[in-house]
């Protein structure tokens, strides 16, 4: 139960970061400059890692 929880929200933050931050431009925790970029990638490659750490323990539970 917890891999889905943190599957799910490593899927949510990867979603926000890129539709809502990058293409929409909404709710930047920076308004502009290289700061802002720096200040995006973060919680991006957070949610990278916790999807991908995530989905392979859960596919290995399941191969057992």
């Amino acid at each position: 139960m917890v891999d889905g929880a943190l599957i799910a929200l490593g899927a949510v933050a990867i979603l926000d970061n890129v539709v809502a931050h990058w293409l929409l431009g909404l709710h930047r925790a920076v308004p502009d400059g290289t700061a802002a970029t720096v200040v995006e990638i973060g919680p991006l490659v957070v949610g990278i890692v916790l999807l991908l750490v995530r989905v392979t323990r859960e596919r290995r539970a399941r191969r057992r």
